[in-house]
């Protein structure tokens, strides 16, 4: 299921951002064709310009002129004198006649009243706008006309210039945009894949353990399940032993129970639905508490708990006190399963930056440093062959979400000789 979405996702990324880098390529080539166009018709004008002041300024224009003006700007110049050509033929070849050429400037010009056979009304020179003239072959050109009285008579001046659009620079052109596309695009497919498995990685982490962890509990279920239907039948076999079975069967829905309360405590806090009771907290008090009910547990366990308590009174915290209670017993009920006979436990507070932090330290066997990471992993016993049938390796995955809840960390360290400190730390309420 996630790699059909992971797949989907993939395609609308690349889709989406492979549009948009099309788009921005098409407007990048239309702006750049009409700057061209722009930069030819602006050097068209500049000729037109240079060339009309000479035949204002000058009776008589010289052919050598006239051709380097064609030769040098892929210029067609055209001069009459009273409606008679000049004797100059013109150097620029182009793929449409130049004759054609010529009669569609001067028609496009007497659409706008500018007639190259009639001498003006004013004596003022008269000048066209420029035109876009299209030959037989879809080479393109611009024109303009230029009219100027000349003592009873007139001159004019048709100029076109060739816009030398070259179809194989055309094609090489589009070829390189299409191939940018391409790559750009491929780019982008492989930028998307890499940032939707980067985005879909927590949920196919959160699946996996998920899986795992409805593995691990069927796996913790079974075996209750399979001791208590072995004494059900025992006790139909043998009745006169029944309460010895039944005790059994107490002990095992017992440790059912209280896995099913961690398994239901966890799923609480992945749904958001763990709430907690914020208050202000009497840390000192809570710490002494706590001692007071697990002191006889650990001496119980042959274990000495021992409270340190800096002589500073603890600042105050805003949390749960029934939640942080939970917390620090899972981390003495754990240091307690884990240190050997007769040693001591320590309990400790104090305070470091803005964060009151308490510690549990145990001198049992330690955690190597490579799975100091994995304790808090659910169903996780460093220890496999134990055989405390008590402890399913929820408790400290409950105590990560308890320290989470309060905005709190939770971690581990080496205790200095052997063994494992665990600590909590809570920020300090300064309001």
């Amino acid at each position: 299921m996630l790699n059909a979405l992971k797949r989907k996702f993939i395609l609308l990324y690349t889709i989406s951002t492979g549009f948009i880098l099309t788009s921005v390529l098409v407007i990048v080539m239309f702006n750049s064709n009409n700057q061209l166009l722009q930069e030819k018709e602006n050097s068209f004008l500049s000729s037109f310009s240079a060339i009309s002041r000479t035949l204002q300024l000058n009776k008589e224009i010289s052919h050598l002129w006239l051709s380097q003006m064609e030769t040098e700007n892929l210029l067609l110049i055209h001069i009459e004198d009273n409606g008679t050509p000049l004797l100059y033929q013109g150097v620029t070849n182009t793929p449409t006649k130049r004759e054609l050429l010529l009669q569609r400037l001067k028609e496009a010009a007497l659409l706008d009243n500018i007639n190259t056979l009639v001498r003006p009304v004013s004596l003022q020179e008269l000048q066209s706008r420029t035109y876009q003239i299209e030959g037989l072959h879809k080479d393109r050109y611009l024109g303009a006309v230029f009219i100027v009285p000349s003592g009873n008579g007139f001159r004019s001046l048709l100029l076109l210039q060739y816009l030398n659009s070259n179809p194989r620079s055309r094609y090489a052109q589009l070829l390189f945009a299409i191939s940018i596309d391409l790559l750009g695009i491929t780019g982008l497919f492989f930028v998307s894949r890499w940032i939707v498995e980067k985005s879909l990685l927590p949920v196919e982490e959160s699946r996996q353990q998920q899986t795992e962890f409805i593995a691990a509990a069927s796996h913790e279920l079974k075996s209750p399940l399979a001791v208590i239907r072995a004494n059900a039948s025992a006790v139909k076999l043998e009745p006169a032993s029944s309460s010895r079975y039944l005790e059994g069967i107490d002990r095992e829905c017992s440790r059912m129970a209280l896995l099913i309360e961690d398994m239901l405590l966890l799923a609480s806090a992945d749904t958001n639905r763990w709430q907690a009771k914020m208050e202000y907290i009497d840390m000192d008090t809570l710490l002494i508490e706590l001692y007071d009910t697990y002191y006889p547990y650990c001496k119980e366990k042959s274990k000495e708990l021992k409270l340190m308590l800096p002589a500073n009174i603890l600042p105050r915290v805003k949390g749960d006190s029934v939640r942080i209670k939970q917390l620090l017993a899972i981390l003495i009920d754990n240091a307690a399963a884990y240190t050997v006979a007769d040693d001591t436990i320590f309990l400790k507070a104090g305070c470091y930056k803005k964060q009151l932090v308490i510690e549990v330290e145990d001198h049992g066997p330690g955690i190597a440093d490579e799975r100091k990471k994995d304790v808090f992993r659910r169903f996780y016993r460093e220890d496999k062959g134990r055989k405390d049938k008590n402890h399913y390796g929820l408790g400290l995955s409950i105590a990560k979400e308890l320290a989470e809840l309060h905005k709190g960390t939770i971690g581990l360290r080496d205790t200095l000789g052997g063994g494992a400190t665990f600590y909590f730390s809570i920020p300090i309420d300064n309001s």
